[in-house]
């Protein structure tokens, strides 16, 4: 009989291919495809479905992310005993072999297994030996994979119309969501699709139609087989569309340098969409000032998460270079990085937030720094030269820090392509190292992290290496002295603004007018924006102050609108700092005879300052105004007047400005009163000449107490620690302070200058 010999032929085939697959290693389903990339934002929503390398949308989803009734409806539709055959359907294949031979239609017989096979190794079903290679392939699969991993390929290879292949890139595509998240009737609908994936394609309308229809069919099938909870919600219309989106560009572009498949990130689409909306209107509105790019960072300081990356104005726009990284970009800060330089003179005792700093005209050799306006202050507090970004000052403060050590803080926060320190000089303070958006962001991070630094984070799995790399104190007290900043109201330089919360902030601008930058601290975020030209052109609109300033504002307006930000800026927890009255005049502890005042924070036992004996009082006469020999009342009357020393009055003279000083002698004096007598502290605690022993196990721990008693007119006693300021306390009143090994010299001042002095020794008891 014809049949029976066409039949016997077919199972000599088989059993001769089974022989021969039976010595073939096991095969790779996946050998043949790439996969695409989802990248997601930190709340699951999607930034970008990349294509895979052959230009398709097929993303790799994992068989335990695949819904049940997604398995239940393939089965139920192509293949209802799957878990039965051992990858053909013997049955199935008889009848279509019969119908092909005696010359009727082609009948389906293709289980799900040996649709997977075709799908893996491309191979042409249509022929007879095509579909005798599928029928091997599918026996050799089933041999190598178990059950739900071929339900797993079939779920990441099969067509659902276009370029669309796999469940998991047709479910974001086309219902905007994971796989894992499907309702029932989409879950149907997509079920369909592999079957015809030409004619049913969800991306026409008479595909969709189609869709629709063959729907229908399966959900009455599926209404008969199964009692699902969803089945209540089949009658819903099913609503799909193309979910393609290309949010934060940039930001995807970096995320998938670093994973790939479905990646978690960081970033907040909403803070992202705020940033580049922001950042548009912005460029826009100052286009009329030669402004066309710009680039933004907003980071979560608490968990150093990148929340918003704009990596320029338009990333279409080639005008602008606009696939340009601004972020990454290495450029000058300008005056952005001073802060770095203050936070280190703060650490090592050099200033506090109110100690006078000079600020003249100076060469230092070849190199001649002026400040951006070319005036001169002459005597300036700590926190105004910072706020107002003097220039001179910076430099001074730099060479008292040691260049070295201020380059081994960039090193240390990760700035890349250092030349050497020698190389950069003193131009370090003024913005001469390059450094990026990301890093300038990590370091203010790091100020509002205590002085703890830890790169930023991009993806969810990134994990925060945090590392001291500066003192809490003088990390708060930086940001405290930023906080003093003012924004501008207008374009005038110190124009106040008030604001109901604080922002820690400063500008910069680059040597040539190429870069502005603004960066700074609110509540836990750090906001860093540049504003240029990435092929380099200067404009002189281009200062930080006047055109990087008013976005940073903008950005963090919208910020304090989304978010609660404390309105003040309190130290952090456990801070070894107190606060202590300062003559304005000389950024010293401020004496008796100080008229102006303000307190201060400094750091006991490291900050360098010292008693006031620039304000005095002496006696004037009251006639002539000039200064008597010596107090007479009622012809003379006691004022108080600053004996400025030269180089503070020859500072003042450089800078052109001319101070109040003490009148002349009314006659020749024999002698001149002291400006005050009585009787200097008197230390009780600690007895001049005692030893005290420590645990050195518990140094950190142990105190010393000081106390002494003060004359009548004396209100308040100053304590130093080898010339070091430690504290304050009342007459009488104890107080605890940290030792110091080896010979300590402790010093009692009052508030008019008079002191005295207890010295003893502490050594460690081993």
């Amino acid at each position: 009989m014809p049949g029976s010999r066409f039949l016997g032929e077919i199972c000599f085939l088989l059993l001769f291919g089974l022989a021969m697959y039976f010595c073939i290693p096991k095969p790779d389903l996946y050998e043949k495809y790439s996969f695409s990339s989802a990248v997601y934002d930190r709340n699951g929503k999607l930034l970008q479905l990349a294509l895979s390398m052959d230009d398709k949308y097929r993303l790799f989803v994992p068989a335990e992310n695949i819904p049940q009734t997604a398995k239940d409806a393939l089965l139920l539709y192509e293949d209802r005993h799957f878990y039965k055959h051992p990858g053909v359907n013997p049955f199935s294949l008889g009848r279509a072999f019969f119908s092909m031979a005696g010359g009727a239609r082609r009948q389906g017989a293709s289980t799900i297994t040996m649709q997977v096979a075709r799908l893996a190794f491309h191979i042409d079903s249509s022929t007879l030996w095509g579909k005798i290679k599928q029928i091997l392939r599918a026996v050799q699969i089933e041999l190598y994979y178990d059950k739900s991993e071929i339900l797993e390929a079939y779920f990441n290879l099969a067509p659902y119309g276009g370029n669309i292949e796999g469940l998991g890139a047709a479910s974001l595509v086309y219902f905007g969501k994971k796989a894992c998240h499907l309702t029932l009737p989409e879950v149907l609908a997509l079920t369909v699709i592999p079957q015809n994936p030409g004619k049913r394609n969800l991306l026409t309308p008479i595909g969709a139609d189609e869709v629709k229809k063959a729907a229908e069919r399966l959900k009455k099938i599926w209404k008969e087989h199964y009692k699902h909870p969803e089945n209540d919600r089949l009658s819903l219309p099913l609503s799909f569309g193309v979910y393609l989106p290309r949010h934060a560009p940039h930001y995807v572009r970096e995320a998938l340098g670093k994973a790939s498949g479905e990646v978690q990130t960081l970033l907040d689409l909403d803070y992202q969409k705020m940033a580049e909306e922001t950042l548009k209107n912005y460029v826009l509105s100052r286009k009329k000032d030669g402004v066309q790019n710009a680039a933004a960072l907003i980071v979560d300081t608490n968990t150093l998460a990148i929340l918003a990356y704009v990596g320029s104005a338009d990333f279409a726009d080639y005008h602008i270079l606009g696939q340009v990284d601004g972020t990454k970009a290495l450029r000058s800060p300008g005056s952005a990085l001073k802060p770095f330089i203050y936070v280190m003179a703060l650490e090592q005792g050099i200033i506090h937030p109110l100690t006078m700093l000079k600020d003249v005209p100076k060469n230092y050799g070849l190199y001649t720094p002026e400040n951006f306006d070319r005036s001169f202050y002459g005597l300036v507090n700590a926190t105004e030269a910072l706020v107002y970004s003097r220039n001179i000052p910076a430099v001074e403060l730099l060479l008292r820090i040691g260049g070295e050590n201020f380059y081994a803080l960039l090193k240390k926060c990760g700035v890349k392509r250092l030349k050497s320190a020698d190389f950069y000089g003193l131009a370090m303070a003024l913005g001469g190292v390059e450094v990026s958006m990301q890093d300038l962001a990590a370091m203010y991070a790091m100020l509002n992290n205590r002085g703890n630094y830890s790169p930023l984070r991009l993806l969810a799995s990134d994990e925060v290496n945090f590392r001291s790399v500066l003192s809490p104190e003088a990390a708060f007290l930086t940001l405290d002295m930023l906080a003093k900043n003012e924004e501008d109201g207008s374009r005038g330089m110190f124009v106040r603004h008030k604001r109901a919360f604080p922002v820690s902030w400063k500008t910069g601008t680059s040597y040539g007018f190429k870069d502005a930058w603004s960066a700074g601290i609110v509540g836990h975020y750090a906001v860093v924006v540049w504003v240029g030209n990435f092929d380099g052109t200067p404009n002189n609109a281009f200062v930080g102050r006047e055109v990087a300033a008013p976005l940073f504002f903008r950005l963090v307006s919208k910020i304090a609108k989304a978010e609660k930000i404390p309105e003040r800026l309190e130290p952090f927890a456990g801070l070894n700092l107190s606060k202590v009255q300062i003559c304005q005049d000389t950024g010293d502890i401020a004496n008796a005879f100080c008229e102006k005042k303000a307190e201060s924070y400094f750091i006991p036992g490291v900050s360098s300052v010292k008693m006031s004996n620039v304000s005095r009082q002496i006696p004037i006469d009251v006639k002539t105004g000039l200064r008597a020999c010596r107090h007479r009342p009622p012809l003379t009357e006691m004022k108080s007047y600053n004996f400025w020393p030269s180089d503070v009055l020859k500072a003042y003279a450089r800078a052109g400005i001319s101070l109040r000083r003490p009148p002349e002698f009314l006659e020749d004096c024999p002698f001149v009163d002291a400006p005050r007598q009585g009787m200097p502290p008197q230390i009780s605690l600690p007895v001049h000449g005692r030893k005290f022993l420590l645990r050195s196990y518990k140094l950190a721990e142990e105190k010393i107490v000081v106390k002494a008693a003060l004359d009548a007119d004396a209100k308040t006693v100053y304590w130093f620690i080898n010339n070091n300021f430690a504290g304050q306390s009342k007459p009488e009143e104890a107080l605890e302070i940290s030792p110091v090994l080896g010979k300590m010299n402790v010093k009692a001042v009052d508030d008019y200058g008079r002191f005295s002095i207890s010295e003893v020794e502490v050594i460690l008891a081993d």
